[in-house]
């Protein structure tokens, strides 16, 4: 059960990762932050995995509440 939880969490998460670099590329500018490309992928990095730990930690509380 806790290897399909989190199985799922990195696919759901992970298939917005590369998503999120190009939404920081494309607002980024707009606020005048300019990251590099590796700046990026570090910052999509920590998301993602702040993701999947909350998606992961929500998924067990409902599930025991049952």
């Amino acid at each position: 059960m806790i290897k399909r939880d989190a199985m799922e969490s990195v696919i759901d998460v992970g298939s917005g990762f590369f998503l999120s670099i190009i939404i920081q590329i494309t607002i980024f500018p707009l606020f005048e932050l300019h990251p590099t490309i590796f700046e990026n992928f570090q910052i999509a990095l920590i998301f993602t995995v702040v993701s999947m730990t909350r998606s992961t930690l929500w998924r067990r509380f409902f599930r025991k509440r049952r």
